[in-house]
């Protein structure tokens, strides 16, 4: 087989992995979900327990009380603002909710994956607990950061992960006590079991979200792996109810 046949036959076999490639992937779609509450007014102290209705990718549950309100959440401050400065650190209690968070991403990875190439949660678990205390100036550089450890899933997953899980104490964005954080849910488990403290009426937020494959344009991760993240399409359904704590 002379040169040139074998240089076509590559280029060939190139150009049709990526057209296979990028034929899988398809928008996000949009999450259907409800959820209900076995109590909604619980006396101060008293455990109630939220379930979840509905299939999506990853959840999250804002509560609604102190640190965990949604309207004062990052995705609500920060919606259609260009955020000129930022301040992001991880504190150790995000850990758990970080675990829970990754659990079905690398459940599903690795349904599909071969024995080598397996992700160990554990470890990557460890590996993020490196990055506590360490404070970042940049919100995209501590999701690439993170990334690192586990490069087989895709970008926005650990953009999801700082967005939700670090302290955002940026000076021009951020309200009086940082940005509200939410609850990661396990999605096998759908279930989310809370206890108030102080009397009082609360909106619980719970966000679904579904994560499409990646939206390929350019040079994809060549030549700016920090801005591809931006290449996936994701979608979010929000959910409300009331709960009216008493004393």
């Amino acid at each position: 087989m002379n040169r040139i046949m074998r240089n076509y036959i590559k280029s060939f076999l190139i150009y049709s992995v990526a057209l296979a490639f990028l034929s899988c992937s398809t928008d996000a779609p949009e999450p259907e979900v409800s959820f209900n509450v076995d109590n909604a007014n619980p006396q101060v102290g008293e455990a109630i327990t939220f379930n979840i209705s509905g299939g999506a990718d990853t959840y999250v549950f804002y509560t609604g009380d102190t640190s965990h309100d949604f309207a004062n959440s990052h995705l609500v401050l920060t919606e259609g603002i260009d955020v000129d400065k930022e301040f992001v650190v991880l504190a150790t209690d995000s850990l758990p909710k970080i675990k829970d968070f990754l659990q079905p991403y690398i459940d599903s990875h690795n349904e599909n994956a071969g024995e080598n190439d397996q992700l160990d949660l554990d470890v990557i678990i460890t590996n993020i607990a490196t990055q506590v205390g360490l404070e970042y100036t940049n919100k995209l550089t501590a999701a690439y950061i993170i990334w690192e450890y586990m490069t087989q899933l895709q970008g926005q997953v650990t953009k999801d992960i700082v967005d939700m899980f670090y302290e955002d104490k940026s000076t021009l964005l951020a309200p009086e006590g940082g940005f509200s954080t939410g609850f990661a849910i396990n999605r096998y488990e759908k279930t989310f079991e809370y206890t108030y403290t102080t009397p009082g009426m609360y909106v619980v937020t719970l966000i679904a979200s579904n994560l499409s494959n990646k939206q390929y344009s350019g040079s994809g991760y060549q030549d700016d792996r920090t801005s591809s993240g931006d290449e996936y399409d994701i979608n979010r359904t929000i959910r409300e109810l009331i709960i009216t704590v008493q004393p």
